[in-house]
This record gives structure tokens, sequence and C-alpha cells, in this order.
């Protein structure tokens, strides 16, 4: 049995891209994790916050694949960068990697960590990020697709990648804009599955989906990152490859200021002269909803 997580990030932001990303492992634990390994806003508010993530981040990457990244693209599908005609707005500027922390600092970090995964026969098979920009985000808008629906098809990706990988998982994913009801997103796209609704209530929504002889059970949960070790990972990762891409974004903007892209007064101001200026490819970097 495979044990997967998935959590997002940039649900609420106005400007960047929404990503999901999901590990799949041996086995999870639901407490008693290191304790540097908190919920990525928490770990992005706190001092040195990029250095931080990306010091996990880099670590898990190597762990997964047994390398380093040579180059920020290794931590994306190369298919995504191909598809999109206006690579310059993000693509075409992501930062060499790592930003903020030494290899030295990454070595230490990977032995602390493996430490912990070794102790709780914890095999990380897998990690996938799934990176929905601006552009095709806004286009999703435009076909009255809603926001909880466009950030479960980022999860359904993954879920559907890891079932081709390994057949029979269980999937905790944390809970998509408070949503407790997933049966109508279910049947859109797996009208082939059998789909069993266990239950659903204030903190778990747990289905079965069983088509021939594979079976995925599969939980949203809420507040995930204090529940699942792997799902907590998920959310750090996550955080991770938006700031690389909101690091490309400012860069080919010139922006003297960082700009996050959250609902700040920094990036409201830049909104409002973003507004007023006829710059193109705008519909990459400002979201319509």
């Amino acid at each position: 049995m495979i044990f997967v997580s998935i959590d997002e990030n940039g649900y609420g932001p106005v400007l960047g891209p929404l990503v999901a990303t999901g590990i799949a492992a041996t086995s999870d634990v639901n407490h008693g994790w290191p304790h540097d390994i908190i919920d990525s806003k928490r770990l992005f508010s706190s001092r040195n916050r990029l250095a931080v993530l990306e010091k996990i981040a880099l670590s898990l990457f190597r762990i997964a694949f047994m390398k380093m990244p040579s180059s920020t693209l290794d931590l994306f599908e190369k298919l995504q960068r191909t598809e999109c005609p206006q690579t310059q707005v993000c693509w075409d500027n992501l930062p060499q990697i790592p930003m903020e922390v030494c290899t030295n600092e990454i070595d230490r970090y990977i032995e602390y960590l493996s430490v912990f995964l070794e102790k709780h026969r914890i095999t990380i098979k897998s990690l996938h990020s799934q990176v929905l920009c601006v552009r095709r985000f806004n286009d999703l808008c435009r076909k009255n697709f809603r926001k909880d629906y466009i950030d479960y098809l980022q999860f359904e990706k993954i879920i559907l990648r890891y079932h081709r990988a390994f057949e029979n998982i269980v999937v905790a994913s944390g809970r998509i804009g408070g949503r407790k009801r997933y049966v109508a997103f279910l049947r859109k796209n797996l009208s082939d599955w059998e789909i069993l609704k266990k239950h659903e209530n204030n903190d778990v929504s747990e289905y079965l989906l069983k088509k021939n002889n594979s079976e995925i059970t599969l939980r949203f949960i809420k507040d995930i990152e204090k529940k699942s070790f792997l799902g907590v990972l998920a959310g750090i990762y996550g955080k991770y490859i938006r700031e690389m891409f909101m690091t490309g974004i400012n860069r080919s903007l010139g922006t003297k200021r960082f700009i996050s892209g959250y609902r700040d007064k920094y990036t409201s101001k830049f909104i409002q002269n973003l507004q007023r200026k006829n710059i193109p490819h705008k519909d990459c970097i400002l979201r319509i909803r």
C-alpha cells in the first residue's frame, strides 16, 4: 500500500500560479514529526523564510530522486513549459538554485530528516507538483469553472498519476476552500469509477473509488498540515515551487520591492499601477478571480 498526501499553495492570492503538490511514500504519521517542519504559511512568516523553505524542499527532492536538481527547471514538468507561448513572464526568469542555502546545509538536513524517516519506515517514492499558471487559471475562470473546482482538478491529476504508478493508494488531501462535499466533483471526470461516500463531517470527507481491481481511498482533511507528516511536507515543497515562480515574475517585471501576490498593501498598490499600464502578457500575471 502506498500513502499519498496532497496540498495546495496559492489558492487565495491575486497574482501568481496555483500549485498542488503530492508526495507518495510507504507510510505516513499523524503526529510527532520534527518540530521545524510546520505549516508552510507559518514557516514563510519566520526569519530567513526562503532559506528554510529551500533547505527542506531541496532535501526532499534529493531524498525522493537520489540527486540534486541540476537547475530550477528540474523541479517542474518540462511539458508545461513547451505548451506555454509566453515563457518570458515566468519560465525564462526563474532563479538559479539554491538561492539562499549552501549544499552543506542541505546535506546536514538530509541526514537529520533521514533519521526520522528511517525510524518510522517512511520511504518517499515520488514527489510531484502540478503548476497551474495564471493564464490557464484565467482561461478556466472564463469558462465559468469555480475556483474550488479548478483547485480540485489539480488534485485529481496527481491522484490519477499516482494511481497509474502504484495502483492501490490511500490519499490524504487538504480541504479545498473549506469544502465538505466532493461527490459532484469526483463524478464529473471519474464517471468510469464507482464512487462510494464513506462519510462527510467537519473534519474529514472520505470516499472509496473502485475500478476493476483497483481501489483509491480518498480523504479530504481539515488542517492536513497538523494531521499528516506527508501533508505538511507537500505544503512546504509546494510553497517553495510557488516562490520560485513569483521570483521569476518579479524579475520579468523589474519590481523594486518583491511582490508576494497575496492580499497585502504592496501587492494592492502594484495591481493598481499594473491596471493603469498597457503592458503585454497581463493575463499571465493578474488573476481575474
